[in-house]
């Protein structure tokens, strides 16, 4: 707290001749083509590079609900990315609840960093969502391990499946129903690639996540069960923050526009993002959990049409040209492995 006071006092003491400037990007996905897709980005351009933060709009959401959060966010030091997932707002395509838009995100920093090269810190990139953006935030930790510093879930979904069965929000499961072709029983494989807790080991960012005592719509034992899987990979850098009735700051289900007193969470996990860290590497050997798909910044693995299913690889980057092999993959699934769309970041 006592180190984010003093990024907050130093941005308000230096020269601010650059005003706030706030533009829509237009790209197309790497994975499939589809296009265009739009992502809202607010930064001031002083010629330093800045944090990247990604903010991600919920399950039935676009970037228009997280407006509030560009222009709060991008006073505190950062450049601020909110994307439209395909198929929502104004992006096209089709939504399909945790498959291929996720995807759309990787694309989306890659078209902030190509249009703001001396912005933005290309080492430091982060993401941060609401609800069905929480579950977005998650995805990418385990889904592209190597790519962001920093994963904030607020009220997410780590497991899409299990979520259903909660019946947390019933016009949710109807939604994404029609997007998967039903419910788990009838498409299971369909939400094994939707399941991040499998692949929890995977996560090498610095976690945050956040919910209140009286969350219903997105019950947490979804993430309480990522991060006993988490633990048990060794791994140490996730931090849970829960509200209770008696305090002041909740974490109440919304967006900042509805509960302000969200905007108090900055002070949780900005520190870690202005920290300057660069983005993890992956170490130069191991194993990783495959979820329809897995990007790297040294390679990428697809199942099929990246929208089903689960295997296991076993890598090696320690040389010029990486190493990967698929050892668990039961269901037989065609697996390719691919040169990764973020080969060129720094």
């Amino acid at each position: 707290m006592l180190r984010y006071a003093l990024c907050l006092l130093l941005a308000a003491l230096s020269p601010q001749t650059a005003e706030i400037k706030m533009e829509t990007l237009t790209y197309a996905s790497s994975a499939d083509k589809t296009a265009p897709l739009y992502a809202d980005i607010a930064l001031r351009p002083d010629g330093k590079p800045k944090p990247l933060l990604v903010v991600m709009h919920g399950y039935n959401g676009s970037r228009a609900d997280v407006n509030l959060d560009l222009k709060e966010l991008v006073e505190k030091g950062v450049v601020a990315l909110a994307p439209d997932m395909r198929g929502s707002g104004e992006s096209a395509g089709k939504w399909d609840s945790g498959g291929l838009d996720t995807h759309d995100i990787l694309d989306a920093v890659l078209a902030a960093v190509a249009a703001h090269p001396r912005e933005i810190n290309a080492r430091n990139l982060n993401i941060v969502g609401y609800s069905g953006g929480g579950g977005n935030a998650i995805a990418c930790a385990v889904r592209f391990p190597d790519l962001f510093q920093t994963c904030v879930s607020f009220f997410g979904i780590s497991d899409y499946g299990a979520w259903h069965q909660s019946k947390g929000r019933p016009d949710c499961s109807q939604r994404m129903e029609r997007a998967l072709g039903g419910p788990p029983e009838k498409v299971p494989e369909m939400y094994v690639a939707r399941n991040a807790n499998t692949a929890a080991g995977n996560a090498l960012a610095r976690l945050h996540f956040f919910w209140d005592e009286e969350e219903t719509q997105c019950p947490p034992d979804t993430i309480e069960k990522f991060a006993v899987n988490y633990q048990k990979a060794g791994l140490t850098r996730a931090t849970v923050h829960v509200s209770k009735r008696t305090d002041k700051d909740r974490w109440l289900h919304g967006y900042r526009t509805d509960h302000r007193r969200l905007s108090q969470a900055d002070a949780l996990f900005l520190p870690d993002v202005l920290a300057g860290t660069a983005s993890p590497a992956l170490p130069r050997k191991g194993r990783l959990v495959v979820n329809g798909y897995l990007v790297t910044r040294r390679f990428a693995v697809r199942i099929e049409d990246g929208q089903r299913g689960r295997v296991v690889v076993e890598y090696d980057v320690s040389g010029a040209k990486p190493a990967v092999k698929v050892i668990e993959n039961p269901r037989q699934y065609k697996v390719r492995v691919e040169e990764s769309p973020l080969a060129v970041l720094p």
